[in-house]
């Protein structure tokens, strides 16, 4: 099993919008796929209940200070676990970073969600001098053509990589809270996002 978190300390940067997206279209290829929605606001949750069965995968509200546990009862039931995080740094932050091989972290192409990340680096980096390494990665998302350079250089100096392909503001995404799927595309830059991170 592969578990990957979607974290970012500020909301509206598109966590469960990739978090579903990439669960999709996982699910889409014949993976076994399970969503974790730990964020109070519930935005997979809601949409689990509406839809995720039609595109084939499960989605688990579970929001709980210690993850680590929650991701190893599903270790031998599923290929991938996805988690949705909160948009906050918290004691449960911290266990999903512990309990997670690969981090993405979602950002808007404007300075103030890359002013955040100071924090959320923090973070990464006591877990990492407590033993846990995940492989952490941004992605600029929402991307309507704004010259990503000095914000991918602002987030480089945070030790923080980069996806080098940022996800377009496409209005395919909205559609998949509709119950729309995803078309082919934007599932294929999903899955090279996961590979990448």
């Amino acid at each position: 099993m592969i578990a990957v978190a979607f974290l970012h300390q500020k909301g509206g940067t598109g966590k469960s919008t990739l978090a579903l997206g990439c669960a999709a279209a996982l699910a889409g290829g014949g993976a076994r796929v399970l969503v974790i929605d730990a964020d109070y606001q519930g935005t997979s949750s809601d949409w689990g209940n509406r839809w995720a069965g039609r595109f084939g995968f499960e989605v688990r509200s579970q929001v709980q200070p210690i993850m680590e546990r929650e991701v190893e009862r599903f270790r031998a039931t599923v290929d991938w676990l996805l988690i949705d995080g909160p948009p906050s740094l918290s004691e449960m932050t911290e266990s999903i970073v512990r309990a997670c091989h690969r981090l993405v972290i979602p950002v808007r192409p404007a300075l103030p969600d890359v002013w955040a990340l100071p924090w959320f680096a923090a973070i990464l980096e006591k877990q990492r001098r407590a033993g846990h390494a995940p492989r952490a990665t941004v992605v600029f998302n929402q991307h309507r053509g704004e010259p990503l350079e000095p914000l991918q250089a602002e987030v480089a100096r945070h030790g923080l990589a980069v996806h080098p392909q940022p996800i377009p503001a496409d209005p395919a995404f909205p559609a998949l809270f509709a119950g729309e799927p995803l078309p082919p595309h934007l599932s294929a830059l999903l899955l090279g996002l996961l590979e990448a991170t």
